[in-house]
């Protein structure tokens, strides 16, 4: 007990009670990542937008706070996924819905599939049949990037075809990169990093290798001290050719993005949560992918690549100010 006590003080754990405390419905949102993550907050919120509508519901949000955490940080993430355990033993939900990948791996795959306790996942990657899913007990959202839409976008305004991207160094990302292939059925120049100081060569690298650069996210590197708007500026300053992005929390660093909405996760899954909470049983409710994105065009690059957008996509994008 002494350990649990520790473990949720460390992941930051609170109740939000939509009704009262003798509520017989418990529900628990396990996030892989750590909630000052926006995927993380923002998957929260759709949850919270949704469970809001029941007055005999608990809601009970938990990190694994594993953003970052590669291969060689595997013993850490299964102390993480085992103190969830404890809490689910504890605190015994009526249903657990769990976002992103290590979630499912460490904590779903080998403690729960097959129990009596439903889950419902959101945020895995392109593929839930990696972790067994769907099973009797399990069932959800995948989440896919709309690469081939980005590409269709950057194109026109690419010297050529060839495709770079940077990421950093995570499962999620690795698995990420290959489905980036098989969708867009193309070999993709692909440099995973630790570290800012790395990223930045890489990212100047690739300008010399490619003709467009996808770019994924900066939280999945270890920035030590540097400030993010610096890194930000850098990007910015670097950039000589087209550049897209997946993650509507980085438009400020491409051209181009076209961002899935985590809220769209979040709803989905607590929505799905109610069902079985209502007597539906989780086999009965098929996977599902995230179908909702925004487009977003940077003029600040656009304006320093001298490109000209045009007015259909204009009309179908948020702008990023030049200014």
């Amino acid at each position: 007990m002494t350990i649990l006590l520790i473990f949720l003080l460390i992941v930051g754990v609170n109740d939000l009670a939509f009704g009262d405390n003798t509520s017989s419905q418990k529900v628990l949102y396990v996030a892989s990542y750590s909630f000052q993550y926006a995927w993380s907050s923002e998957i929260k919120a759709g949850i919270e937008s949704v469970l809001k509508s029941r007055k005999n519901v608990q809601f009970r949000p938990v990190s694994m706070d594993t953003m970052g955490m590669t291969s060689s940080d595997t013993v850490k993430i299964k102390k993480a996924a085992l103190g969830v355990k404890e809490l689910i033993e504890s605190w015994k939900p009526d249903i657990v819905i769990a976002s992103d990948d290590n979630a499912s791996k460490y904590l779903i795959v080998p403690y729960f599939i097959g129990s009596d306790l439903p889950f419902v996942f959101c945020g895995v990657n392109w593929d839930a049949s990696k972790y067994g899913f769907p099973t009797t007990n399990v069932t959800g959202m995948i989440e896919v990037q709309l690469a081939d839409q980005l590409i269709k976008y950057l194109s026109p305004y690419a010297k050529g075809n060839k495709i770079g991207s940077i990421r950093g160094d995570t499962m999620t990302n690795r698995t990420e990169a290959k489905f980036f292939e098989e969708l867009l059925g193309v070999k993709i120049k692909t440099y995973f990093v630790d570290n800012i100081a790395e990223w930045k060569i890489k990212f100047v690298q690739l300008h010399t290798e490619v003709d467009m650069i996808l770019v994924g996210d900066i939280d999945a590197v270890k920035i030590n001290d540097e400030p993010k708007k610096d890194v930000e500026k850098f990007m910015l300053d670097h950039t000589t050719i087209p550049t897209g992005c997946w993650d509507a929390h980085y438009k400020n660093n491409s051209l181009i993005t076209v961002g899935g909405i985590p809220k769209e996760q979040g709803e989905y899954a607590a929505q799905a949560a109610l069902e079985i909470l209502d007597g539906k049983s989780p086999m009965d409710i098929p996977i599902v992918r995230n179908k909702k994105a925004i487009i977003y065009l940077n003029m600040k690059l656009a304006k320093k690549l001298g490109i000209i957008f045009p007015m259909d996509l204009i009309d179908n994008a948020q702008l990023i100010p030049a200014n």
